[in-house]
Protein backbone atom coordinates (compact mmCIF):
# COMPACT_ATOMS: atom_id res chain seq x y z
CA UNK A 1 0.00 0.00 0.00
CA UNK A 2 1.58 3.47 -0.74
CA UNK A 3 1.40 6.04 1.89
CA UNK A 4 1.47 9.62 1.51
CA UNK A 5 3.53 11.87 3.83
CA UNK A 6 3.07 15.75 4.49
CA UNK A 7 5.69 17.95 5.63
CA UNK A 8 4.40 20.04 8.27
CA UNK A 9 7.17 23.31 9.20
CA UNK A 10 6.15 26.39 11.69
CA UNK A 11 8.69 29.19 11.00
CA UNK A 12 9.41 32.39 12.25
CA UNK A 13 8.42 35.49 10.23
CA UNK A 14 8.01 38.64 12.11
CA UNK A 15 5.82 41.20 11.00
CA UNK A 16 7.41 40.74 7.30
CA UNK A 17 4.15 41.47 4.67
CA UNK A 18 4.50 37.91 3.22
CA UNK A 19 0.86 37.84 2.34
CA UNK A 20 1.52 41.21 -0.02
CA UNK A 21 2.59 40.17 -3.08
CA UNK A 22 3.06 43.80 -4.23
CA UNK A 23 6.27 43.36 -1.60
CA UNK A 24 9.41 42.06 -1.74
CA UNK A 25 8.63 39.44 1.06
CA UNK A 26 5.48 38.55 -0.29
CA UNK A 27 7.10 38.17 -4.08
CA UNK A 28 10.14 35.88 -2.60
CA UNK A 29 7.36 33.53 -0.45
CA UNK A 30 5.39 33.53 -3.57
CA UNK A 31 8.49 32.75 -5.78
CA UNK A 32 9.98 30.22 -3.41
CA UNK A 33 6.67 27.84 -3.50
CA UNK A 34 5.79 28.19 -6.60
CA UNK A 35 9.13 27.06 -7.14
CA UNK A 36 9.00 24.26 -4.27
CA UNK A 37 5.80 22.43 -5.64
CA UNK A 38 6.99 22.83 -9.05
CA UNK A 39 10.34 21.41 -8.68
CA UNK A 40 10.68 19.30 -6.05
CA UNK A 41 10.12 15.64 -6.36
CA UNK A 42 7.29 13.70 -5.39
CA UNK A 43 5.77 17.09 -4.02
CA UNK A 44 1.52 17.41 -5.16
CA UNK A 45 1.60 21.06 -3.62
CA UNK A 46 2.86 23.27 -1.53
CA UNK A 47 0.57 25.48 1.62
CA UNK A 48 1.19 27.71 3.57
CA UNK A 49 -0.51 30.78 5.99
CA UNK A 50 -0.36 33.10 8.94
CA UNK A 51 -1.11 31.68 12.10
CA UNK A 52 -4.02 33.90 13.29
CA UNK A 53 -3.35 33.16 16.93
CA UNK A 54 1.16 33.64 16.86
CA UNK A 55 0.98 36.45 13.49
CA UNK A 56 4.04 36.25 13.86
CA UNK A 57 4.39 32.50 12.71
CA UNK A 58 3.49 30.51 9.58
CA UNK A 59 2.87 27.50 8.70
CA UNK A 60 4.11 25.74 5.66
CA UNK A 61 2.57 21.93 4.50
CA UNK A 62 4.42 20.19 1.59
CA UNK A 63 2.55 17.47 0.28
CA UNK A 64 4.49 14.54 -0.82
CA UNK A 65 2.33 11.88 -3.30
CA UNK A 66 3.98 9.07 -1.39
CA UNK A 67 6.61 8.57 1.87
CA UNK A 68 9.02 7.48 -0.01
CA UNK A 69 9.47 10.03 -2.76
CA UNK A 70 9.83 12.68 0.52
CA UNK A 71 12.62 10.52 2.40
CA UNK A 72 14.81 10.01 -0.94
CA UNK A 73 14.43 13.84 -1.39
CA UNK A 74 15.25 14.06 2.39
CA UNK A 75 18.21 12.43 1.63
CA UNK A 76 19.25 13.80 -1.23
CA UNK A 77 19.35 17.27 0.26
CA UNK A 78 20.92 16.13 3.19
CA UNK A 79 18.73 18.19 5.73
CA UNK A 80 15.28 19.01 6.40
CA UNK A 81 14.73 22.21 4.31
CA UNK A 82 15.05 21.95 0.65
CA UNK A 83 17.02 24.74 -0.58
CA UNK A 84 14.86 26.22 -2.92
CA UNK A 85 12.90 27.20 0.44
CA UNK A 86 15.80 28.30 2.74
CA UNK A 87 15.06 32.30 1.93
CA UNK A 88 11.78 31.76 3.81
CA UNK A 89 12.78 29.01 6.15
CA UNK A 90 14.86 29.88 9.35
CA UNK A 91 15.06 28.45 13.03
CA UNK A 92 12.29 26.12 12.00
CA UNK A 93 10.15 23.46 13.21
CA UNK A 94 9.83 20.58 10.89
CA UNK A 95 7.41 17.15 11.48
CA UNK A 96 6.54 14.69 9.17
CA UNK A 97 3.21 12.83 9.54
CA UNK A 98 1.47 9.84 7.51
CA UNK A 99 -2.22 11.06 6.97
CA UNK A 100 -4.89 8.47 7.77
CA UNK A 101 -7.22 10.54 5.51
CA UNK A 102 -7.62 9.72 1.85
CA UNK A 103 -9.19 12.78 0.42
CA UNK A 104 -7.14 15.70 1.61
CA UNK A 105 -8.67 17.96 -0.55
CA UNK A 106 -11.54 18.81 1.67
CA UNK A 107 -8.96 19.87 4.41
CA UNK A 108 -6.76 22.24 2.06
CA UNK A 109 -9.28 23.93 0.06
CA UNK A 110 -11.61 24.84 2.75
CA UNK A 111 -11.82 28.45 3.35
CA UNK A 112 -10.37 28.05 6.94
CA UNK A 113 -7.90 25.42 8.13
CA UNK A 114 -6.89 24.95 11.92
CA UNK A 115 -3.85 23.03 12.89
CA UNK A 116 -3.56 21.43 16.08
CA UNK A 117 -0.28 20.10 17.79
CA UNK A 118 -0.50 17.50 20.62
CA UNK A 119 3.05 16.73 22.08
CA UNK A 120 3.74 14.09 24.55
CA UNK A 121 0.69 12.25 24.31
CA UNK A 122 -0.17 9.35 26.89
CA UNK A 123 -1.28 6.48 24.66
CA UNK A 124 -3.84 5.43 28.23
CA UNK A 125 -5.70 8.41 28.55
CA UNK A 126 -5.19 9.30 24.84
CA UNK A 127 -7.19 5.63 24.00
CA UNK A 128 -10.02 7.05 26.22
CA UNK A 129 -10.38 10.79 25.09
CA UNK A 130 -9.16 10.83 21.42
CA UNK A 131 -12.53 8.93 19.94
CA UNK A 132 -14.75 11.11 21.17
CA UNK A 133 -12.32 14.72 20.55
CA UNK A 134 -12.52 13.72 16.35
CA UNK A 135 -16.20 13.18 16.51
CA UNK A 136 -16.94 16.35 18.25
CA UNK A 137 -14.56 17.77 15.28
CA UNK A 138 -16.26 15.94 12.70
CA UNK A 139 -19.52 16.30 13.25
CA UNK A 140 -19.80 19.88 13.51
CA UNK A 141 -22.16 21.57 10.78
CA UNK A 142 -18.99 23.65 9.50
CA UNK A 143 -15.82 21.09 9.39
CA UNK A 144 -15.44 19.73 5.92
CA UNK A 145 -12.92 17.24 7.45
CA UNK A 146 -9.62 16.65 8.62
CA UNK A 147 -6.57 14.96 8.31
CA UNK A 148 -4.78 13.15 11.59
CA UNK A 149 -1.03 11.52 11.98
CA UNK A 150 1.23 10.71 14.56
CA UNK A 151 4.75 12.72 14.00
CA UNK A 152 7.55 10.12 12.60
CA UNK A 153 10.88 10.07 14.65
CA UNK A 154 13.19 10.95 14.40
CA UNK A 155 12.11 14.13 14.44
CA UNK A 156 13.45 16.49 11.33
CA UNK A 157 13.86 19.59 13.19
CA UNK A 158 12.46 20.98 16.81
CA UNK A 159 13.68 24.73 17.12
CA UNK A 160 10.77 25.25 19.45
CA UNK A 161 11.74 22.07 21.60
CA UNK A 162 7.91 20.75 22.08
CA UNK A 163 8.56 17.29 20.54
CA UNK A 164 10.54 16.58 23.53
CA UNK A 165 8.04 17.47 26.00
CA UNK A 166 6.61 13.98 28.25
CA UNK A 167 7.55 10.85 26.93
CA UNK A 168 4.96 10.06 24.75
CA UNK A 169 4.26 10.04 20.93
CA UNK A 170 3.40 13.95 18.93
CA UNK A 171 0.34 14.43 16.76
CA UNK A 172 -1.16 16.77 14.70
CA UNK A 173 -4.71 17.49 13.26
CA UNK A 174 -5.67 19.58 10.34
CA UNK A 175 -8.87 20.18 9.78
CA UNK A 176 -10.93 22.28 7.06
CA UNK A 177 -13.79 24.48 8.25
CA UNK A 178 -16.31 26.71 6.01
CA UNK A 179 -15.30 29.92 7.66
CA UNK A 180 -13.55 31.41 10.79
CA UNK A 181 -16.99 32.61 11.96
CA UNK A 182 -18.43 29.11 11.34
CA UNK A 183 -15.89 27.60 13.36
CA UNK A 184 -15.82 30.24 16.41
CA UNK A 185 -19.71 29.24 16.44
CA UNK A 186 -19.02 25.51 16.30
CA UNK A 187 -15.81 24.76 18.39
CA UNK A 188 -18.14 27.07 21.41
CA UNK A 189 -20.43 24.01 21.43
CA UNK A 190 -20.70 21.88 24.89
CA UNK A 191 -19.44 18.71 23.17
CA UNK A 192 -16.47 19.90 21.72
CA UNK A 193 -15.15 22.23 24.49
CA UNK A 194 -15.84 19.27 26.62
CA UNK A 195 -13.69 17.34 24.40
CA UNK A 196 -10.80 19.82 23.96
CA UNK A 197 -10.83 19.82 27.93
CA UNK A 198 -10.47 15.95 27.84
CA UNK A 199 -7.68 15.65 24.98
CA UNK A 200 -5.47 18.14 26.57
CA UNK A 201 -5.21 15.95 29.76
CA UNK A 202 -3.96 13.15 27.52
CA UNK A 203 -0.80 14.92 26.41
CA UNK A 204 1.80 17.12 28.03
CA UNK A 205 0.96 20.22 25.68
CA UNK A 206 -1.45 20.72 22.83
CA UNK A 207 -2.35 23.94 20.84
CA UNK A 208 -4.79 25.04 18.51
CA UNK A 209 -4.69 27.96 15.76
CA UNK A 210 -6.26 28.35 12.05
CA UNK A 211 -4.97 29.90 8.83
CA UNK A 212 -5.99 30.42 5.44
CA UNK A 213 -3.62 28.63 3.53
CA UNK A 214 -2.31 29.66 -0.05
CA UNK A 215 -1.71 26.31 -2.08
CA UNK A 216 0.77 25.74 -4.90
CA UNK A 217 0.13 22.84 -7.20
CA UNK A 218 2.76 21.39 -8.80
CA UNK A 219 1.41 22.19 -12.23
CA UNK A 220 1.83 26.32 -10.99
CA UNK A 221 -1.56 26.79 -10.48
CA UNK A 222 -2.14 28.98 -7.24
CA UNK A 223 -5.34 29.12 -5.44
CA UNK A 224 -6.45 30.97 -1.99
CA UNK A 225 -9.35 32.94 -0.70
CA UNK A 226 -9.57 36.54 -0.55
CA UNK A 227 -11.38 38.51 2.00
CA UNK A 228 -14.91 39.41 0.25
CA UNK A 229 -15.39 43.16 0.20
CA UNK A 230 -17.44 44.51 3.02
CA UNK A 231 -20.92 45.02 2.43
CA UNK A 232 -21.92 48.76 1.81
CA UNK A 233 -25.03 50.51 4.16
CA UNK A 234 -27.43 51.31 1.17
CA UNK A 235 -30.50 52.01 3.79
CA UNK A 236 -30.36 55.95 3.26
CA UNK A 237 -30.92 55.13 -0.72
CA UNK A 238 -34.01 56.72 -2.73
CA UNK A 239 -35.63 53.91 -4.25
CA UNK A 240 -36.18 54.44 -7.99
CA UNK A 241 -38.31 56.34 -10.03
CA UNK A 242 -41.28 54.11 -10.71
CA UNK A 243 -40.21 52.13 -7.48
CA UNK A 244 -42.52 53.96 -4.59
Amino acid sequence: MVYPAIEVTVVTVGNRTIEDESTEDGQKYMKAFHAAATSIPGCSRGCWGRSDKYPDEVIHFIDYDTRKQHDVHKALINGPTPPILLDVQSNETVYVIHPNTNDRNKVYYAPYTTVTFFWGIDENEWAVAAPEFFAAVANSNSCTGYIWGEVDKPILSDFDGYASLGSGKCGILIAGWRSKGQHDHDTKSQRVTSAWDAIQKACAKADDWGTSLRITENTGHIHRWSTPLAIKDRSDWLPAAGMI
